[in-house]
């Protein structure tokens, strides 16, 4: 049994956006218009081709509605994304209410990707998302991107995680670490790179003799404390890089009351 797991918010909007249509009215009037009907035959045309291509028995869709819990934590989420296409929420009303896509309250369409993913009982045999966000490169398992299927570790799902966390996210509206690039901070990740504070004195030059401190690279004990000491570093705290943490990770089962039916903020282990 292989099942996949489709983004239905990257789905339905790409869909949207693809069949809008500009009318100029003359005298300056525009209208912009969207045929629902002709979106919902392609969205599920897709789908159709997808479970085809990859051989699958079933597909589930996830999507997004309204504020999640990342807003709670931090307002600016998602602040700059652009208008949705016409017709949007028509298109994720049906999805829901006449196909069977899942959404859960306060959670996004990856995070309900990720609970479905990790979880070994809601559903059976091989589980494959699709999603050509990037942020699905943190949860382990079968991932459709690209036209490739790819296997991510546990190992390779976290280093990706906290690599988000060091880089921030433009699209999602979140920071990361100021000042650390993906390369430093990849590099970081694979050695368990952090910094340490010590106390340079000049040799030479108009300041020889006088001190002041400075950071110097050491290694870790794990990539948590190496993240959290790249955030010292940079004139921030534990708590802001707890929060960049918390904003990129997408959840997995285990973050997932599924009793109260709300997250679990993610929270280092000591």
């Amino acid at each position: 049994m292989r099942t996949l797991l489709i983004d239905g918010d990257i789905l339905v909007v790409s869909t949207g956006a693809a069949l809008e249509t500009e009318t100029d009215w003359g005298d300056d009037v525009w209208t912009l218009t969207c045929d629902v009907g002709e979106v919902k035959k392609t969205i599920m045309a897709t789908i159709a081709r997808m479970e085809r291509d990859l051989e699958a028995d079933a597909s589930v869709i996830t999507l997004s509605k309204g504020n999640v819990f990342r807003h709670d934590i931090y307002p600016a989420y998602k602040a700059g994304r652009s208008r949705k296409p016409v017709g949007t929420a028509e298109v994720k009303r049906w999805l829901i209410e006449e196909k069977g896509a899942k959404f859960k309250p306060g959670i996004e369409a990856d995070d309900v990707m990720g609970i479905l993913s990790t979880n070994p009982r809601l559903i059976k045999g091989e589980k494959i998302i699709c999603s050509a966000d990037k942020d699905m490169k943190t949860i382990p398992g079968l991932l459709y991107q690209n036209g490739d299927v790819i296997e991510i570790s546990q190992e390779e799902a976290d280093k990706n995680w906290l690599f988000q966390t060091l880089t921030g996210d433009t699209t999602d509206g979140y920071p990361g670490c100021p000042g650390l690039g993906p390369v430093t901070a990849w590099a970081a990740l694979s050695e368990n790179l952090g910094c340490e504070q010590f106390t340079h004195e000049f040799k030479r030059g108009p300041r020889k003799g006088e001190t002041e401190l400075q950071w110097r690279p050491v290694v870790m004990a794990t990539q948590w404390e190496a993240v959290v000491s790249q955030f010292i570093a940079a004139g921030l705290t534990f708590d802001d890089a707890l929060l960049q943490a918390r904003l990129a990770r997408i959840l997995r089962n285990d973050d997932y009351d599924h009793v109260k039916k709300e997250p679990i903020l993610w929270t280092p282990t000591l």
